[in-house]
């Protein structure tokens, strides 16, 4: 029999991550339409389904949590109840692993003209797709916690095994084409993209795997608990920051010498400077400044769309537009 702290400290640190993962996630959905205004518009309206797909699932988390912690705090009945995590964390968070899961292989056949890969990346996809679902049905079903069986088990096993082996396909297929690509290039600045596009795969890839891996094992090997909890709950919201993470990584923030000092009734003055570079433009090199001023604070947000061409790096162009259109 599972201590209380067993069944409830895992609960209330899963949902702690998740709150936060959500403020990340937020800030970097505006840093995109800041950034980026000109992406197509399925970008955008897979950034919007990201997010709103995510409220609907830090909401539903929040109301169990609510009932747990709050209203109904130590009422064993209740804590054993279902409520609305069998929509929470199995379902909702293997639909938004598969949004992210299905960017990722779209990515894989863009920057490797093979529909192959991104095929097997997909049925993995699916397969935990479905046993995400239907881990949420025989939770639903059995109403209780406590009335769950042993026949629940393969179909959560199966769910968190497709997951890992997903991620681990997506980083494996995506970090070998990108050494190919690097050893064939002859530009540096073209290598270094390559390189940074290496290590952003690998960040973003590997924890995903990581982390499907380790709730994997507290499931198995502490049956009865809720240890598990503490990395599902919010394990959906490491793959939209990181697919997120993707899309914002055109962006370069960095700090601007000031230029001109700005004295608001003599307050102190802090000038920052915040540069946003999208390399996906080639060939217009106009900048856009916006100025953001009031309570002695001055913050100047440019995009500049400026890239270095000529002739003799035609190639090098066109391979670093076709990554960066991904």
């Amino acid at each position: 029999m599972p201590s209380l702290a067993q069944l409830t400290l895992p609960m209330f640190i899963g949902t702690v991550v998740n709150w936060g993962l959500f403020g990340m996630l937020l800030i970097q959905m505006v840093v995109f339409f800041i950034a980026f205004p000109d992406d197509p518009r399925l970008v955008k309206m897979l950034v919007v389904t990201i997010f709103i797909l995510e409220l609907v699932q830090t909401l539903s988390n929040g109301r169990d949590m609510v009932r747990v912690f709050g209203t109904a705090w130590g009422n064993l009945e209740v804590l054993d109840e279902v409520g609305w995590a069998w929509f929470s964390t199995p379902v909702m968070g293997a639909i938004i692993s598969s949004v992210g899961q299905a960017f990722y292989a779209r990515r894989l056949y863009i920057i490797g003209r093979n529909i192959w890969v991104p095929a097997l990346v997909a049925s993995f996809s699916v397969v935990q797709l479905g046993a995400g679902i239907w881990t949420g049905v025989k939770i639903c079903i059995a109403t209780r916690f406590s009335l769950l069986q042993s026949d629940n088990v393969p179909a959560t096993v199966t769910w968190f095994a497709a997951t890992s082996i997903c991620d681990i396909l997506i980083v494996g297929f995506t970090v070998d084409y990108l050494i190919n690509q690097r050893a064939k290039g002859s530009f540096q600045q073209t290598n270094e993209m390559l390189t940074c596009a290496m290590l952003l795969t690998v960040e973003t890839g590997l924890p995903t795997a990581i982390l499907s891996i380790i709730d994997l094992f507290l499931f198995t090997q502490y049956k009865g608990t809720n240890f598990h909890l503490a990395l599902c709950i919010g394990l959906s919201k490491v793959y939209s920051n990181c697919v997120l993470l993707l899309l914002n990584w055109r962006a370069r923030i960095g700090r601007r010498p000031p230029t001109e000092v700005h004295h608001p009734e003599s307050a102190h003055v802090v000038n920052t400077g915040i540069v946003f570079k999208d390399r996906k433009m080639a060939t217009d090199t106009t900048g856009t400044m916006t100025n953001f001023s009031g309570h002695g604070m001055r913050v100047d947000v440019e995009v500049n769309r400026s890239w270095e061409d000529s002739s003799g790096r035609l190639d090098a162009l066109e391979e670093e537009k076709e990554l960066m259109s991904v």
